[in-house]
């Protein structure tokens, strides 16, 4: 008997030697595939299932496993005890092992980490056919909330209901300041899996799941919507002689979603935050970010602290924190993706079904036009006041539309800036009238009017956030904020140094009086800019409005816009996407962040065929035939910014960073490409993009769900691909294989 007690003995330490090589050796693949069967039928239990997946729990740590039940692969969402490779502290475990992840603020400046492992905590669970959902109170913190999980179909539906979210000692400075749900959802540990994390950074990209060999500190970690200027105090930029500047803002986030795909286990998910992502930031961190696991989440913000000036002259300040938290639910929709529809395609594809069914976008008319914008008028010092600096008139609009028509463009999008009396930075615009220097409204209206029949469409732009107190009266109308100091935008420039914002509900009466005057003329093009694109908390006459007032005050600005005018916006963020005729200044490119290993078109996958995208001005592209390529490969239409006059007129200006704009010198190639692209666009015009892939040789090929294949060639060599001959730095439209 004790000799079969010293063989198992020792049977049992030679397991676990082994077990501790294979972590220390970096390769717990094999090891994790191994324990994952051992793991649900111990310490999990099956709750649910759908056709495709069953759900597993782990009661303690609120852990979730979802186990596909053909191929019978995993996604989990916290680490086990045996997959500790032993150089994460007490803390790091606890958050790794949590299906929940709090900060809480105590008094103003102090956090701490509360989890279902290091603290104290009570959890009751009730259970339904799809599902769970779970009370969690924290004692020490005197606060709770509860979280369900529904399996639905091949969507895991993870919320916290904001009606029960509890903060007890609030008054005695106990709160919470953000909710991470899930944080290690489908982690993986160093290279133990093929694949990659998507990130909603420019138009997409991916993070590997290789070893970084800890060479990267921080990874994503960007605010959906952008960042909160309410908040943000103002930074020292790098310029150039004072005005040029030298580091470029990375790229806003526009569209909540985030992923995280196992290529070898053919098992992933696209994460949509449904609710709450006002306020809510993308964290993608690759391995050797604090921990040597890739994980991806979105991380709710409830209440941050900030500065707050004791006087005017901000000779003294205090730390602050929200006295009120957000009120929202919070959302994340996990969409399961498996077998072919298994990477970062399949996660565009699915997140176009999922805008499509659930009314979040509708089909526009996608019937090409090449975008060619026009500079009407800047403001330059002279003396004591300004004057003007006429850039292009509408009589020489009318002259350049003639030359492009006998040329064969046979249609053409304008967005015409600095037409407003006073300039480009005459702002807000009150009413409809341009400028004496163009050629008055009477001049804009006709321009307008008689190129309609023949498809040219020319869009007024108007800024309608910002405005500009050397022009207009800011008394009253203009945002503060959260700390009651009024915002100043600083521009950097000559002539105007910095704007201001205007109040949300200022600006929807200034917009609604705007259109009234303007579609009394007979015209409604309308091009919107910044309000689209910005969120912002404030501070106004006692009241502070958070993220969600800002959001839902221009959502119904622009949703009667929408429906009295043909509106198109530059790049709006996600929620207001279904209002839009148009995207404009849509990005090809990410924001090349060093941790990224490569950019993919995701956001092009997921609008192609739905609203026509424009990207940024080509003639500002230092490298214009690679940035040709790119879009053609995404399936955005190019974009010019012309001046009659040469753009060294600008120099005193607040337009003084633009530069190449003449359109003598950039004529033929707006009739070049013109007809490219239009070529490409009669191959592709309605379809969807279905596939995306890259070859080792330098050929991405896009393939569209109407059968066509356009063939990009990075490379400086000819390629042969699916029988077609690309030259390089070139492209083909052919068929699918």
């Amino acid at each position: 008997m004790a000799a079969k007690l010293c063989k198992r003995a020792v049977s049992i330490c030679l397991s676990a030697f082994l077990v501790v090589i294979a972590i220390a050796g970096h390769n717990m693949e094999s090891y994790a595939q191994t324990q994952q069967q051992t793991i649900i039928e111990g310490e999990y239990e099956k709750i649910a299932e759908s056709d495709a997946y069953e759900l597993y729990l782990y009661e303690p740590a609120m852990s979730v496993i979802l186990k596909n039940k053909q191929t019978g692969a995993l996604l989990r969402s916290t680490l086990a005890d045996s997959e500790d490779d032993g150089k994460n502290n007490k803390t790091w475990m606890a958050y790794m092992q949590s299906g929940i992840v709090i900060s809480a603020i105590k008094g103003i400046t102090d956090t701490y980490q509360v989890d279902l492992v290091s603290c104290k905590n009570t959890i009751e669970y009730s259970y339904h056919d799809k599902g769970f959902s779970a009370k969690i109170y924290f004692q020490e913190y005197k606060f709770g909330l509860t979280v369900n999980v529904s399996l639905e179909g091949e969507d895991l539906v993870v919320e916290v209901p904001e009606e029960f979210i509890v903060e007890e000692d609030g008054a005695a400075g106990t709160y919470i300041g953000t909710i991470s749900l899930f944080p290690f959802m489908g982690y993986t540990y160093l290279d133990s899996q093929e694949g990659y994390m998507l990130i909603p950074d420019g138009n997409g990209a991916l993070i590997y799941l290789d070893d970084k060999n800890g060479k990267y500190t921080a990874g994503f970690s960007q605010m959906i919507y952008g960042s909160d200027i309410g908040f943000r105090e103002s930074t020292t930029e790098n310029f150039l002689f004072g005005y040029y500047s030298m580091v470029r803002d990375a790229r806003e986030v526009i569209m909540p979603v985030f992923g995280m795909m196992h290529t070898k286990d053919q098992l992933g998910y696209l994460a949509i935050v449904e609710a709450g992502d006002e306020r809510a930031s993308i964290e993608s961190h690759p391995n050797g970010v604090l921990v040597d696991y890739n994980r991806c989440f979105a991380k709710f913000l409830l209440r941050r602290t900030y500065v707050q000036p004791l006087n005017k002259s901000n000779s003294g300040t205090i730390p602050t924190v929200e006295s009120d938290r957000t009120h929202s639910d919070l959302k994340v929709r996990y969409r399961l993706l498996s077998g072919e529809n298994a990477d970062y395609s399949g996660m565009a594809v699915a997140y176009r079904n999922y805008l499509l069914d659930n009314g979040l976008i509708t089909v526009k008319d996608t019937s090409y036009k090449t975008r060619v914008d026009f500079m009407g008028t800047d403001r330059e010092e002279f003396l004591v006041f300004t004057r003007s600096v006429t850039m292009t008139t509408t009589d020489q609009i009318r002259e350049i539309y003639t030359e492009l028509q006998e040329a064969g463009v046979e249609s053409l999008l304008t967005v015409y800036k600095g037409w407003q009396k006073g300039g480009l930075y005459s702002i807000p615009i009150t009413k409809y009238k341009a400028d004496s220097a163009i050629g008055g409204t009477g001049s804009l209206t006709a321009l307008i009017k008689d190129f309609a029949e023949s498809d040219y469409q020319v869009y007024l732009f108007n800024d309608a956030l910002r405005v500009n107190e050397k022009t207009n009266n800011t008394t009253f109308n203009t945002v503060k904020r959260v700390n009651k100091r009024k915002l100043e935008i600083n521009t950097y420039e000559q002539v105007y140094q910095y704007f201001n914002y205007l109040l949300p509900e200022k600006t929807d009466s200034i917009v609604d009086k705007f259109v009234k005057s303007y579609t009394k003329k007979g015209v409604d093009n309308l091009a919107l800019a910044e309000i689209c694109s910005n969120l912002y908390s404030y501070y106004n006459s006692g009241t502070y409005y958070s993220r969600f007032d800002c959001a839902a005050s221009y959502t119904d600005t622009i949703s009667g816009l929408s429906e009295n005018t043909s509106l198109i916006m530059e790049l709006p963020f996600s929620y207001l996407w279904d209002y839009a005729g148009a995207f404009l200044d849509v990005p090809v490119e990410s924001s090349n962040y060093m941790y990224v290993d490569e950019e993919v078109p995701f956001l092009s996958m997921v609008l192609k065929g739905i609203v026509p995208m424009y990207s940024e001005y080509v003639n500002f592209e230092a490298n214009k035939r690679e940035f040709f390529l790119r879009m053609i490969e995404s399936g955005v239409s190019p974009s010019f910014y012309l001046t009659w006059e040469d753009s060294s007129d600008l120099i005193y200006t607040n337009s003084s960073d633009l530069y190449s704009t003449l359109y003598d010198t950039y004529r033929d190639i707006v009739i070049a490409y013109d007809e490219e692209f239009r070529q490409v666009a009669e191959a592709t015009e309605g379809a969807f993009i279905v596939k995306h892939e890259k070859l080792d040789n330098g050929v991405n090929i896009v393939t569209y769900d109407n059968g066509t294949a356009i063939y990009v060639n990075y490379s400086d060599h000819a390629a042969t691909v699916n029988g077609y001959i690309i030259e390089g730095m070139s492209y083909k439209v052919g068929e699918s294989q």
